[in-house]
This record gives structure tokens, C-alpha cells and sequence, in this order.
């Protein structure tokens, strides 16, 4: 069985409908956590986010465990505190696996674009709500020696974005 951990957002959805639509059964139980506050990256919600996280896995220490992350670089508590929880993970539960996805369009990226709350600078490595999906739940199936994966997006300039998701939009 395969159990989202505080299933919300837009991943959380996405993984559900294909579960679903897929009529995914797994022969052990998985449990895939998923939530994390990332609107808010103050030390003080980041730090009660990663200390729910260490809970959990000190809660199900017999428990494969799933954990998506980020492999964004931006120096702040949000990416601090994700990289804790991974370590926590990796050293604290022989069946954790963390899963570092890049940037998901979705509602997030998009309503920040078109607030001017998001510069379009550099590249930016995208990947859609269904890919991610699909291969999260391909690694969650699988008993792999390795703990720890990378998915891999589509990276283009961050401006192409901006001009893709703004076009047709009123000004």
C-alpha cells in the first residue's frame, strides 16, 4: 500500500489521481512524505517542519519511507532544512529514500511569475507535475540499493519560461 504523508498541494493530488488512475498496489508498505511549508522560509517554520519530519521517521523506524526534496541551492532555512531531513533520514532509517526533484510547474512557479514576484534570470530546470509523479512512484516501487535520487527536468533560460507562461496574459 502506498500512503501520502499529509497528501496536500499539487504533488499530493498528482500522485493520488495517478495512484488511482494506475491502480498502483504495492506488495509492502510505502509511505511518501511530501509536505513541507514552502511559502514560509523562516528559521522558525522550517525548523518546526524538519522537527515533524524527524518525528515521523522516529515514529515508523520500520517504515520505507520517501521523502521528496530539492536539489536547489538557494542559500536559505527552506534548503537548509531539507538537506537536514535528508541526512536524518539516510542515517536514522535503513528503508528511507530521499527524492530531489527540480522546480514543478505548477500553480507556485506560475502565480509568481505573473505577480513579478519571481526574476527571470539564469536557467531554470523544469519538470511537469506528471513527470515528477510518475517517477517518484517508479522509484517507490523498486528496491534499489542506492537511498538517494535525482530527477532529472527540462532546463531552459528562467526568461523563456517567463514568456511561455505570460503569453496571452493581459497586462
Amino acid at each position: 500500500m502506498i500512503k501520502l504523508i499529509e497528501g496536500r498541494g499539487q504533488l499530493g493530488e498528482k500522485l493520488q489521481e495517478i495512484i488511482e488512475r494506475e491502480k498502483i498496489v504495492s506488495s509492502s508498505d510505502i509511505q511518501i512524505y511530501h509536505t513541507w511549508n514552502i511559502t514560509d522560509k523562516s528559521e522558525r517554520t522550517q525548523s518546526e517542519c524538519f522537527n515533524r519530519f524527524k518525528q515521523f521517521v522516529d515514529d515508523n523506524p520500520d517504515s520505507k519511507i520517501i521523502f521528496t526534496s530539492t536539489y536547489s541551492q538557494t542559500d536559505n532555512f527552506y534548503n537548509y532544512f531539507k538537506q537536514m531531513a535528508e541526512a536524518y533520514l539516510l542515517t536514522h532509517n535503513k528503508n528511507g529514500y530521499v527524492i530531489r526533484i527540480p522546480t514543478i510547474i505548477g500553480k507556485g512557479v506560475c502565480e509568481r511569475f505573473r505577480n513579478n514576484e519571481l526574476e527571470a534570470y539564469g536557467k531554470m530546470e523544469l519538470i511537469t507535475l506528471e513527470d515528477a509523479s510518475l517517477e517518484i512512484l517508479k522509484i517507490a516501487q523498486s528496491e534499489p540499493l542506492i537511498r538517494s535520487f535525482r530527477i532529472e527536468g527540462a532546463i531552459i533560460p528562467a526568461k523563456l519560461a517567463k514568456e511561455l507562461i505570460l503569453f496571452g496574459a493581459k497586462k
